[in-house]
């Protein structure tokens, strides 16, 4: 994605379309994560950039033509994963909105200030 605004890239692998399911229930694992760590913002890093980089593996597998029947008999279904996802979650893209997001965080007791 370029800085101007627009949104080259989004929705082809490794960019994950608007509204990503799979990106919302990333978010949606900050705020638990930041309780279950006692705030160890490292950890809380950690957890998100390796969930990222396996939904980014996943989601670019689809596009990948050397990838077919790299997960064996389950195959890979990128659209099955999402609407998995969403019907497990109906509202998951809540976590799209910076004000539930950041609510989210302050109801675990921590928040995010600088000095």
């Amino acid at each position: 994605m370029t800085g101007d605004g627009d949104n080259q890239g989004v929705g082809e692998a490794p960019m994950p379309p608007l509204d990503n399911p799979e990106l919302a229930l990333v978010l949606a694992g900050v705020p638990d994560s930041l309780a279950q760590t006692g705030g160890d913002l490292y950890a809380v890093v950690i957890n998100v950039a390796v969930n990222a980089w396996m939904a980014g593996h996943i989601h670019g597998e689809d596009g990948c033509a050397g990838c077919d029947s790299s997960r064996g008999d389950v195959g890979h279904d990128w659209q099955a994963r999402m609407r998995t996802i969403t019907e497990m979650q109906p509202n998951i893209t809540k976590w799209f909105d910076r004000d539930v997001w950041t609510a989210a965080v302050n109801d675990t007791g921590y928040t995010v200030t600088r000095r």
